[in-house]
């Protein structure tokens, strides 16, 4: 039985030897390093400011890609195959640590320093060997923590020190993400897998460890921790997952790593309506004109008659009876991150197309979409950047304008506020700089005045504060939010924001215009755009590469509309319609230069135009509007 062994033991030696040299020889062919990189080499005293014992614990081992000392790194190649001859010593000792391996199992934890979350072998060097001989994914190792100075020049350093952050309450040790801003999103889902699970006994570092031997069974060029990252989004904490299971949950994902591992893309934007494919021949078969269409309508919950929401079920509605039997339309209501998934697996497995109206389920609806890719799943939202997932939206800018012009109107203070919630977040700005720009287009030495002064996200009654602020500044127009308590205006329904005439308290007293979203005729035009084979236009951008693409319709549509008061009177008013017929018909751009933001930043050039995706991105505000704040 020994003698047998140790052949076993001789034989296997031999062969990882040759995939050693193979290793080695490949690498030199490349004119990379062949052997085990050494910590030594890397790094020295003056660059380190710390050593930091670890827990001992489970540690991967693809992890695991070099030794100490150069003294050691020569014995052994890239991979951790052996190099030595099958006569020498080394040889000898390797062969007698497989054969214990192979009797009793090596059982006693390498010791490691871990530098830039990966490990070097400090002792143990030929166990690593045979275990990586094996295939085995993971090691026990004794951890010491070796911490490079900072250095804000070096891109990984500096991400090494974000890591460092969360790793003082973190739950996945040592994962690796490729920004700061990740870390920030794994630390809030972290902190939401807390209320959901309490106090149970969780071994995070084992769900990590399970995730990256799945990992390793699937083809992507995300990295491992931006890979999780991107799983905990969508599935959430893998409790009670096996590897088999998650292994399924990432080839379904697979579309969607690959998207996020590229840069971000500019989006494809289909402008209007009654854009069909101009491609001929064999594509042009896939746009195939549909009889019928099963259409589910996804809804947050809060829906009331006469909400945000409810303008949406109304739309739905008006839709159906406009389309009658060609379509069957339904809704799933009350919808919620935590529940959208089951409800939708139990309710929309068989609808041709999904309709997501808030940006805010877009992850559960992601997760389903992979899982039912004949589904056509669009959300109401600007740009996002998921897989298989398009989006709609309006260019409401269009009207914002609009509602501009109708202020210089109507001022005689030549002072014009727009009430809005603070801006210290992340905020789309299109709306706010066309509605400026339809003042200054009327009334060049008017001041617009940007009021956000204790008027507060997600608390719409704190609008009245800012009325009363943009007063105190002298404003007698304002274009604000419909807010609680407003009283004494006679409003259209559905009509959420509005210019309109203030006292000298802040209080409205006169309606002038508003934009309003025609629901009905936006769903209507999407689901004819389905039925006549237009939308399969984002099918064939998906096939090719999967960009984000979006329908982003607007005045020219009929999907937004400008109304204004008899107020304004039949002149001003034939000019208001005069101009909006302009620009739905392309032949007028709001935004034209020259344009400099607040920073004195030129960001259009004289006689230019923004192109759509510029108007929808923008984040900047322009250079004369006065902000009350």
């Amino acid at each position: 039985m020994e003698s047998s062994l140790k052949t076993e033991a001789r034989v296997n030696y031999g062969k990882a030897l040759r995939q050693g040299q193979r290793e080695f020889g490949a690498r030199a062919a490349r004119g990379k390093r062949g052997t085990l990189a050494a910590l030594d080499e890397m790094t020295s005293q003056a660059r380190i400011v710390a050593y930091m014992k670890q827990p001992q614990q489970e540690v991967s081992m693809s992890r695991v890609v070099g030794t100490f000392t150069s003294a050691r790194a020569n014995s052994f190649a890239a991979n951790f195959m052996p190099l030595h001859p099958e006569n020498s010593e080394f040889a000898s000792k390797w062969i007698n640590l497989y054969s214990i391996h192979i009797k009793e199992g090596l059982r006693d934890a390498i010791q490691v320093y871990e530098y830039l979350w990966n490990y070097y072998v400090i002792e143990g060097n030929k166990r690593t060997s045979i275990l990586k001989y094996f295939g085995s994914p993971t090691v026990r190792a004794d951890i010491t923590r070796v911490v490079p100075r900072l250095d804000e020049n070096d891109p990984e350093i500096a991400v090494y020190y974000a890591f460092l952050n969360y790793d003082k309450r973190g739950h996945f040790k040592n994962i690796r993400l490729s920004s700061q801003d990740a870390y920030e999103q794994l630390a809030a889902l972290e902190a939401g897998f807390d209320e959901e699970y309490g106090g149970a006994d969780i071994n995070y570092n084992a769900m990590s460890l399970q995730f990256e031997f799945a990992w390793n069974q699937i083809s992507t060029s995300l990295p491992v921790g931006d890979a999780f990252l991107e799983y905990l989004r969508l599935y959430g904490l893998p409790v009670d997952v096996t590897v088999f299971q998650m292994t399924e949950q990432l080839k379904a994902l697979q579309p969607q790593l690959e998207l996020a591992s590229k840069p971000p893309a500019e989006p494809t934007l289909v402008l209007t309506p009654t854009e069909k494919p101009p491609i001929p021949g064999l594509i042009s078969r896939l746009f195939m004109q549909r009889r019928s269409a099963n259409v589910v309508f996804a809804y947050p919950a809060g829906r009331t008659q006469d909400n945000w929401i409810g303008a949406h079920e109304l739309g739905r509605q008006t839709m159906q009876s406009k389309l009658g039997d060609q379509v069957t339309s339904s809704f799933i209501d009350g919808l919620s991150a935590g529940n959208m998934y089951e409800k939708l697996s139990a309710q929309a497995t068989d609808a041709d197309l999904l309709l997501i109206t808030s940006s805010e389920l877009t992850l559960p609806s992601l997760r389903f979409s992979l899982e039912h890719p004949d589904c056509l799943t669009l959300v109401y939202s600007r740009i996002r950047e998921d897989y298989r997932i398009s989006t709609y939206y309006g260019r409401y800018y269009e009207a914002s304008y609009l509602c501009g012009m109708a202020a210089a109107m109507a001022t005689n203070t030549m002072k014009v506020a727009y009430i809005t919630p603070r801006i210290d977040y992340k905020r789309h700005t299109s709306d706010i700089n066309a509605f400026s720009l339809g003042v200054k287009s009327i009334r060049a030495d008017a001041q617009v005045l940007l009021v956000w002064r204790d008027v507060l996200p997600n608390q719409p009654a704190t609008t009245a504060q800012g009325l009363r602020h943009a007063a105190e500044e002298g404003a007698d127009i304002v274009y604000t939010p419909r807010y609680p308590g407003l009283s004494g205006l006679e409003l259209p329904q559905y009509v959420f924001s509005f210019v309109c005439r203030i006292d000298e308290r802040g209080e409205p007293v006169e309606y002038l215009a508003a934009p309003q979203w025609d629901w009905g005729r936006f769903y209507s035009e999407i689901v004819t755009s389905y039925l006549n084979g237009s939308l399969d236009i984002l099918r064939i951008i998906d096939r090719g590469d999967p960009s984000v693409t979006g329908l982003w319709w607007g005045l020219g549509a009929g999907v937004i509309r400008f109304l204004t008061s008899p107020c304004m009177g039949v002149k001003t008013t034939q000019l208001l319609h005069y101009m909006r017929a302009s620009i739905a018909r392309d032949s007028f751009a709001p935004f034209y230069g020259p344009l400099v933001d607040k920073e004195g930043k030129q960001r259009l050039s004289e006689e230019d135009s923004l192109r759509p995706y510029d108007v929808l991105n923008m984040e900047w505000l322009l250079d004369f509007i006065r902000i009350i704040g």
